[in-house]
């Protein structure tokens, strides 16, 4: 069975203070808690997607993590997003950007401190020609990298799908979130060696109001189903990454641990007021 690594989708949020974290924690003290006091495994930078990373960030990463723990980094908006929003022309990869993204990320895959990149992709993007000569285009300026792409659209469910991610060996990333629009369904494939879960939570008023789409806290039972499908992840990959999204007011934090527990992998928390919150 490959390595289980349980994280959450960033771990620097205000409004985990005071329920995940003390209600006087600084922000530059977050990183230090999350890792030493909740005992997980990895992280997924998040905030790559939003702002192209700076170097000197991923260095003091590099520099400061305990043993065993990795990253799964998403790549920024600008290479993955950008190029769909324009109807008049086919996406073309920013080989620039992805250069700049690569230089920055360097010090923590120097490392061996980086597990994958994440690439997301928008509801826009369908499947076609043209979609996967630039999804294939996006794995070569990345070569030497572990990529794993995300769809946010239903109709890239097919075998199709799978198979291509399989011959061109990119990680297929299942998500766990609401069966609204385009949304799309639980698809526990893997397609290299290493399988990625997302957990977005399930607010149905994902595309009503923005504000509140990641507000969901799992229950223990929703949980525990879906250990079958994490269990065959893993015998079927070298490593599985599990990341909770759903970082409205902790909510991640308090799950991760939750399924931790599940799995059987639980380390406490030394100390703080995650447990008070979460169970």
């Amino acid at each position: 069975m490959g390595d289980i690594r349980l994280g959450t989708s960033g771990y620097s949020f205000g409004g985990w203070k005071g329920i995940v974290y003390p209600s006087n924690i600084r922000e530059s003290e977050m990183f230090a808690y999350y890792t030493d006091y909740f005992r997980l495994n990895t992280v997924e930078i998040n905030y790559t997607y939003y702002t192209m990373p700076s170097r000197k960030v991923f260095e003091s990463y590099a520099r400061r993590l305990p043993d065993e723990f990795d990253f799964t980094v998403k790549l920024y908006a600008g290479i993955t997003h950008e190029p769909w929003l324009s109807a008049d022309s086919a996406p073309d990869v920013d080989t620039d950007l992805c250069s700049r993204f690569l230089w920055a990320i360097e010090p923590l895959a120097e490392s061996g401190r980086l597990g994958c990149l994440l690439a997301q992709f928008p509801p826009r993007m369908y499947p076609g020609r043209v979609s996967w000569d630039y999804l294939l285009r996006l794995r070569d300026a990345f070569a030497g990298q572990k990529l794993v792409y995300e769809f946010r659209n239903k109709a890239w469910v097919s075998p199709g799908t799978i198979s291509k991610l399989k011959q061109a060996d990119i990680g297929y990333c299942a998500v766990d979130e609401p069966q609204v629009g385009p949304l799309m369904p639980l698809v526990p494939a893997v397609t290299s060696d290493v399988a990625y879960l997302r957990f977005h939570g399930r607010n149905t008023k994902w595309f009503e109001d923005s504000s509140v789409r990641y507000d969901y806290l799992y229950s223990e039972r929703e949980l525990k189903k879906m250990l079958p499908t994490i269990k065959s992840m893993a015998g079927r990959s070298k490593t599985v990454y599990i990341q909770f999204n759903n970082c409205h007011a902790g909510a991640a934090l308090r799950n991760v641990k939750m399924m931790q527990y599940l799995l059987g992998l639980d380390v406490p928390p030394l100390q703080g007021v995650l447990f008070g919150a979460a169970f």
